[in-house]
């Protein structure tokens, strides 16, 4: 995706994640902020020239959809925006700025199959964990951003 439909999306669910309460809304909120700290880390990738900005989005790790004269075409491409930290893995030199980010997106997912998938109830410990993480995350890429 382009930079500017990453900062779009970014906002977006943020804005959707501030409306929801983490308790009752726990899976809405989580993914809220796995979507917005992912847009992030894709924005930051192609704002440090690792992995391009274009008209394309991924649909599974390896399959994009670029968009053509005749509308979204699936494309095979070895890389492109992440659909999660790390799936697919990023190629090249990662600064320790979008490093730090990636980092804390992983300890977010830690939470994802226990918390969205398994049976463990959120707590306000999880919650806040969460949120604190998502946080440095999105601070993390304004630091970054500013600077391009």
């Amino acid at each position: 995706m382009l930079v500017s439909s990453h900062l779009d999306k970014i906002h977006r669910l943020i804005n959707l994640r501030s409306r929801l309460d983490p308790v009752d809304d726990f899976e809405l909120w989580f993914w809220c902020s796995m979507r917005a700290g992912t847009n992030a880390i894709n924005a930051a990738l192609h704002l440090t020239g690792i992995t391009p900005a274009e008209n394309a989005y991924p649909s599974q790790p390896g399959v994009f959809y670029e968009l053509t004269d005749m509308g979204y075409v699936p494309q095979l491409k070895q890389f492109g925006d992440a659909l999660h930290v790390g799936r697919p893995p990023v190629l090249g030199n990662i600064p320790d700025d979008v490093k730090t980010m990636m980092e804390l997106m992983e300890q977010i997912e830690t939470y994802r199959d226990p918390c969205v998938r398994g049976d463990l109830r959120p707590n306000e410990k999880i919650i806040k964990h969460c949120d604190e993480l998502f946080f440095q995350c999105i601070d993390q890429f304004k630091q970054l951003s500013s600077g391009h």
